[in-house]
This record gives C-alpha cells, sequence and structure tokens, in this order.
C-alpha cells in the first residue's frame, strides 16, 4: 500500500492507537519512505493473536492455514486512524483509493471461483473483541 500526504510519525501514531485495539499484536512489515510517500504493510507479530488472518491454501484437514498478513479489519481501522490524525492522508491499496470521504471497508473475493473467501472472512474475528 501507498500513503501520501502524511509523514513518518503519523503513520507510527496511526500503528500505536491500533494497537490499542488489538494487544500491541501489529506492526510494520514493510515500512519505506519513496519521495514523498511511504510504501507499506501490515503484519501480525503472533498468528495466534488478535488481527490474525487465514490465508487461501489449506492443511490437509481442509482447515485454512494462518498466515502473517494482517486481517481486513486491522487494515480498515488502521486507515481510520491515520485519516482521524491526518484528514489530508490518502492511501492507495489494491482495492481502491481511501480518504475521509470513501474506499475504506471494501471487500473482495481473494480466493477463487471454485474455493471463493472474501477478504472480511479471512478474518480470525474470533480473536477480535
Amino acid at each position: 500500500m501507498i500513503a501520501k500526504n502524511v509523514n513518518e510519525l503519523e503513520m507510527k501514531q496511526a500503528l500505536n492507537e491500533l494497537n490499542k485495539r488489538f494487544d500491541n499484536n501489529i506492526e510494520f512489515n514493510r515500512f519505506e519512505k519513496v519521495g514523498n510517500q511511504f510504501h507499506f504493510t501490515l503484519k501480525v507479530i503472533d498468528c495466534r493473536k488478535k488481527g490474525s488472518r487465514y490465508g487461501f491454501s489449506r492443511k490437509k484437514n481442509g482447515d485454512r492455514r494462518k498466515i502473517a498478513s494482517a486481517c481486513w479489519h486491522v487494515h480498515g481501522f488502521f486507515f481510520e486512524e491515520l485519516i482521524k490524525i491526518n484528514d489530508n492522508a490518502v492511501i492507495k491499496s489494491s482495492m481502491s483509493t481511501i480518504n475521509k470521504n470513501q474506499g475504506n471497508w471494501i471487500d473482495r473475493n481473494i480466493g477463487s471461483r471454485i474455493d471463493p473467501m472474501l477478504y472480511s472472512q479471512a478474518c480470525d474475528c474470533s480473536t477480535l473483541k
């Protein structure tokens, strides 16, 4: 993802606020300043705790595997926090352009036609309370 119109302090502040909701289990996987924007991804520190998600692949027993990438809710709440800190923030993701007026909480299929799975369904939301 790419964040524009923000600075490093605002990005880290948004992550700190987000971690209050997710028990300090979220960190930047990638955090790189490129020109006047930040390229970033979010991941969980522990896949057994809040903010984790399931991947598309399955185990032998048919259950989906947990992966280190952060879930749909982590991303949505991070975007909300960043925009709350700086209402000029613009985030470009593979799904949409997110700003104070539009784009957050858009869901899509990350599975296949044969085995569909919405991004929101990939969350281990039993950990989100």
